[in-house]
């Protein structure tokens, strides 16, 4: 049978210009992709609002015609609107109540300002019933300033992003399905079109459950381009050469976070920023003549003739001879005894399925360590990137440098991971106690003078290590999961990363309780997965487990525990050696 890892490794090269170009070409879909993601931080931005008080435009035209005073509108709203002086940790500063206001009348106003009256605390006050004005100093209009998204619905402007979220939960299972079932490239060209249309559809929400739901079916469409774009690299490039292929979508998403906060900066209105970040999807659909599909995927169904035709233009591009005989061993060194050596392995093979992460002890310790830590990551990693406008300073900028960040992070993970001194274990520990500390640190300096940059630097170096750890992560886990159960495990990991991002948003309400509270949150989870991670087995430089039996020794001494049958062997009660050995000998 043809074997495409064989192709590339003896044929076509591992990495050659054919794939870099293809890599280049499909990793630019992170960029929107990016934007969908991140862009709750403009589109959800919350501003000040105040109770729509009947008249109060009108009293104040009428006070500024009579050159009463200077100011008007902030007169009319002391007399109109309750208000407290609120510590903001370096200072106090004069807020107006969002909820209430007082229950006066058009006369009673006018009749105050008469007399000099520059406030009615003794009046009751009442829920605003007229509706909300909104602070359009910094954003023009926001989700929350369209559908009043404040008081008793704030909790709604929260929920519109963990939609969001939820629906990259439901595009790993429906692309999951789909790309398996129809390809790589035509999944890839569903889901531009989903983004492309929906994105669009929620520029013209007409209320918020419009608004929410088209969210979620655009993460859901979001997801699938990524999926689908993802595998599609990993499977046109050479075992060895797939950590520098997927950087390119680590390097693009770093410039769409980074373009995002341009985009924002340039324009204030969140319907026409939908549409910016929406309309340029549409080019990716010229897709469907420029990359092929993948040779991979066409020689696993079946599909040679065309598989071939594919790999004869790679040859070209990349200047490499192909054989007129793709499928035989001849050009192949390797496939000397390959027969007799894969029929021993199917022979020896017990399929895991995902009840076997659960099962036995070993594995089950490795398993739900490495489900808290990705959730921890993704909870961590969205709740700072949702957070940029409560730093302090400026949101664009903020914004700017949290994604000028991710690059770097990515690079830096890669090559601590890969040292001796560190490997996989104590990167991922350091960088997440590193995170976590700096993140708790970041919310008790005050916001303001001096300080304000020292707590902007210490939440970037929270983000910087959390999005370090954000790569690591993915191969540490890929290499402790045995063959049988890898990408059930690699999924099931992902999956519980997705919750962690479902549940950010909502954790970001919690300033409402205590301001620090989120913030704490995430840092104490940081730590404590960090902490957690030292007890699995290092993975650097190691074999990888292939078996179920192999995945639940791997990390712990040979001579203790069940098999995957649940039984011990006696004789290795008895000895030190591993079972292998034993049967060798």
């Amino acid at each position: 049978m043809l074997q495409f890892d064989d192709v590339l490794k003896h044929i076509l090269g591992e990495f050659g210009k054919y794939q870099k170009v293809l890599c280049v070409l499909i990793g630019l879909i992170s960029i929107p992709g990016a934007y969908y993601a991140i862009s709750p931080v403009f589109l959800a931005a919350s501003t000040n609002s105040w109770c729509k008080v009947p008249d109060a435009a009108e009293v104040s035209a009428q006070i500024c015609l009579a050159n009463f005073t200077d100011n008007c509108v902030e007169m009319v709203k002391n007399l109109t609107i309750p208000s407290e002086h609120t510590d903001v940790g370096c200072g106090t500063t004069l807020s107006f109540d969002q909820c209430y206001r007082y229950n006066i009348t058009y006369k009673e106003i006018l009749y105050s300002i008469e007399n000099g009256k520059t406030s009615h605390a003794n009046y009751t006050k009442i829920k605003c019933d007229h509706g909300w004005e909104y602070d359009t100093s910094k954003y023009k209009s926001t989700v929350p300033q369209q559908f009043d998204l404040v008081c008793d619905r704030e909790f709604l402007n929260a929920m519109a992003t963990s939609f969001y979220m939820a629906g990259l939960l439901i595009g790993s299972f429906v692309y999951g399905y789909l790309l398996d079932k129809i390809g790589r490239k035509k999944g890839f060209l569903i889901g531009v079109a989903g983004m492309t249309v929906f994105g669009l559809i929620t520029a013209f929400s007409t209320d918020f459950w419009m608004f929410a739901i088209f969210r979620l079916l655009s993460g859901m469409n979001s997801y699938g381009t990524y999926l689908a774009a993802f595998v599609f690299t990993t499977e046109i490039t050479g075992p060895s050469k797939r950590t520098i292929a997927a950087m390119v979508f680590m390097i693009y998403f770093g410039v769409g976070y980074m373009m995002l906060a341009l985009y924002g900066y340039l324009i204030r209105d969140w319907r026409t920023l939908q549409l910016v970040v929406s309309v340029p999807t549409i080019l990716f659909l010229s897709y469907w003549w420029l990359i092929p599909e993948s040779p991979r995927w066409l020689i696993a169904v079946g599909r040679k003739e065309e598989a071939e035709k594919i790999i004869r233009k790679c040859g070209r591009v990349n200047n490499v001879p192909v054989p007129d005989d793709i499928s035989g061993d001849s050009w192949n060194p390797m496939k000397i005894g390959e027969t007799e050596r894969m029929d021993k392995i199917k022979h020896n093979e017990v399929k895991g399925t995902m009840l076997d992460l659960f099962r036995l002890p070993n594995m089950r310790k490795k398993t739900l360590i490495l489900f808290y830590y990705w959730f921890v990551n993704t909870l961590v990693y969205y709740g700072l990137a949702f957070n940029t406008s409560n730093l302090g300073g400026s949101d664009y900028f903020n914004c700017f440098l949290a994604g000028a960040v991710e690059i770097p992070a990515y690079a830096l993970g890669l090559f601590i991971m890969s040292t001796k001194r560190m490997g996989r274990r104590w990167s991922l520990f350091y960088t997440m106690v590193i995170g976590g500390i700096t993140c708790v640190a970041a919310t008790f300096v005050p916001p303001c003078g001096a300080t304000l940059w020292i707590g902007i630097t210490l939440a970037t170096i929270s983000k910087f290590s959390v999005t370090c750890s954000f790569g690591m992560v993915y191969v540490f886990s890929a290499e402790l999961f045995p063959t049988p159960l890898r990408s059930t495990g690699v999924g099931m990991c992902s999956m519980c990363a997705r919750i962690g991002g479902i549940l950010a948003p909502q954790l970001l309400l919690m300033s409402k309780i205590w301001a620090k509270l989120p913030a704490v949150v995430f840092g104490v989870a940081c730590i404590l997965a960090g902490i957690l991670i030292l007890p699995l087995p290092e993975t650097r430089g190691k074999k990888l487990p292939e078996s179920l039996e192999e995945g639940e020794r791997f990390g712990k001494k040979p001579n203790k525990g069940p098999d995957v049958y649940g039984k011990t062997s006696e004789l290795e009660e008895k000895t030190s050696l591993p079972m292998e050995a034993i049967v060798e000998n």
